[in-house]
């Protein structure tokens, strides 16, 4: 295929060159001669379209070069026999010469030939004689000629030929290097998970990957051919400082920064930026790698929140134990010395309820422990929320608070879970939302099914809590409350972890608190 594409451009050239020397030939023919014959120029006319056509209508390559050969001895041939004339046996040699430019030896051998036999037959026919200055020897000496020319052409053949399939391996290979390296780029900056960014040395992007558009949110075309939109306001300073550090060729690998994404949210990310260079070694855009550490930070924020939950429990466990041995006995004897002595009545009054209060608080030690232990099995959702609602209910009527339920689930929805302690983390919550409106207001308690979870939204309308607070509240021990243990959302994130469930809590002051959580549904149910 390859060999027959340089045949057919070879083709093309040399139709050009004999139409422009044909042309070339009328001219000098009507200017020169003294009785130009019209017949010839009709006939080399004829012969060019003949090829031509045969071009045009996409003949096979090798058959045209052959047809160029045979047409153009005909027309040399036809003119030598009207007007005989050294001149015109000279163009027997352009022939050979001609057929060098395809490299091939039987397209050489063949013009030889040729010219030799148009030679001896003009030379049989006496018309080299009686037309033309030319003797015996001289036809030796043109035979001899047109030999030794073929001999190198043939040689000249050989040697191009090799040098092209030389150069030709070489530019394979080199072609196929550069194709795996460029397929390899564009698939490394395609299919990359990281976002990564192409931009000039003026800072406007010239070019983003998919992973960019998903990670900031702008679109290709959004962003492409605009400055850098993704720094933040206070950090452009560093930004700038760094950037110029690059220009200069110097690499910045993996530093941490924060970026802004195309809805304001700022994250966090890890870049690596690079210049690139052009031959003269001379730096002429820049490159950055930008890896979005957000779940990255979360998980982290969650192990240590996982960490202290453990220790937590731990410390409830031991705690819990170590009290309330010696908790019980006090009690006992306080409880002896209440009913033997009324005397002392307001002071063991006040004892036993410091120590009620004490026997709360290690109980949610105890709460606080116990999710190494949970039991899962398959139970309805709905009963377990009817239960939580009915344990309430009576309390919600004498605070004046409304309970609206919307529930967006099956009729049978099951989950795997321990039901004593999602009870315990919706009585908590509900708990929460009653102390947080003494006054009275609404709880809106809505369930969503989803593909894999069920999703509990909790909703109050108290008083809320301020946001400088809001991130302390989960914390174990820290409370807002006069007679809280700090421990009611610890405890519901523990057993929740346990469940592989997610909660989060939002406030606003004078709006009232919404929490939100997930329960994963039973496997089966998933699976129908």
């Amino acid at each position: 295929m390859e060999s027959h594409n340089l045949i057919k451009k070879r083709n093309f050239i040399l139709l050009l060159i004999f139409w422009l020397l044909y042309f070339v030939h009328i001219v000098l023919y009507h200017f020169i001669a003294a009785d130009p014959h019209i017949i010839v120029f009709i006939s080399g006319g004829i012969l060019l379209l003949v090829v031509t056509a045969m071009y045009y209508f996409r003949f096979h390559p090798a058959i045209i070069m052959y047809s160029f050969f045979i047409c153009y001895y005909a027309y040399i041939a036809y003119i030598t026999s009207i007007e005989p004339a050294v001149i015109n046996y000279l163009f027997l040699f352009l022939g050979i010469i001609v057929s060098f430019i395809y490299y091939s030896y039987v397209a050489i051998v063949i013009s030889t030939l040729m010219s030799i036999i148009i030679v001896l037959y003009f030379y049989v026919s006496n018309t080299l004689f009686t037309s033309v200055t030319f003797v015996k020897l001289d036809i030796v000496y043109f035979i001899l000629f047109t030999l030794i020319t073929m001999i190198i052409l043939l040689y000249c053949a050989h040697f191009s030929k090799k040098l092209i399939a030389i150069k030709t391996v070489k530019m394979n290979k080199t072609e196929d290097e550069l194709y795996s390296a460029q397929e390899y780029l564009q698939s490394f900056f395609t299919y990359n998970r990281d976002a990564i960014s192409v931009f000039s040395l003026d800072g406007k992007v010239i070019k983003v990957n998919d992973a960019f558009e998903q990670i900031y949110g702008w679109k290709a075309e959004e962003i492409v051919g605009k400055a850098i939109p993704f720094i933040p306001a206070g950090l452009k300073g560093g930004a700038e400082s760094r950037l110029e550090r690059v220009k200069k060729g110097e690499k910045l690998v993996a530093f941490e920064t924060q970026d802004k994404r195309k809805d304001g949210k700022i994250i966090d990310v890890e870049i690596t930026v690079s210049p690139i260079f052009n031959r003269d070694q001379q730096v002429v855009a820049l490159f950055g790698i930008s890896r979005d550490l957000t779940e990255e930070k979360e998980t982290e924020k969650f192990l240590r929140q996982t960490d202290k939950l453990s220790l937590a429990g731990e410390m409830a466990a031991g705690i819990a134990h170590e009290i309330r041995n010696p908790l019980t006995s006090l009690n006992g004897f306080i409880q002896l010395i209440h009913e033997d002595s009324s005397s002392y009545h307001s002071y063991t009054t006040i004892m036993l309820s410091e120590l009620n209060r004490i026997n709360s608080i290690v109980g949610e030690f105890l709460l606080l422990a116990k999710p190494h232990d949970t039991v899962m099995k398959k139970h309805a959702f709905s009963t377990i929320l009817n239960d939580v609602i009915l344990l309430y209910e009576s309390e919600c009527v004498l605070k004046n608070v409304v309970v609206k339920t919307q529930v967006e689930e099956a009729p049978h929805t099951y989950i795997c879970c321990d039901a004593n302690q999602i009870k315990q983390v919706l009585i908590n919550l509900l708990k929460n939302a009653l102390e947080a409106m003494p006054s009275g207001g609404e709880i809106h308690l809505n369930v969503t099914q989803h593909t894999k979870d069920l999703t509990i939204f909790i909703k109050d309308t108290g008083v809320g809590i301020p946001s400088h607070l809001l991130t302390h509240i989960q914390k174990p021990f820290f409370t807002t409350k006069p007679s809280g243990t700090g421990l009611g959302l610890v405890v519901i994130k523990n057993i929740l972890y346990q469940h592989k469930g997610t909660f989060e809590i939002k406030s606003t002051v004078g709006e009232g608190t919404s929490v939100s959580l997930t329960i994963p549904l039973w496997e089966q149910e998933i699976n129908h």
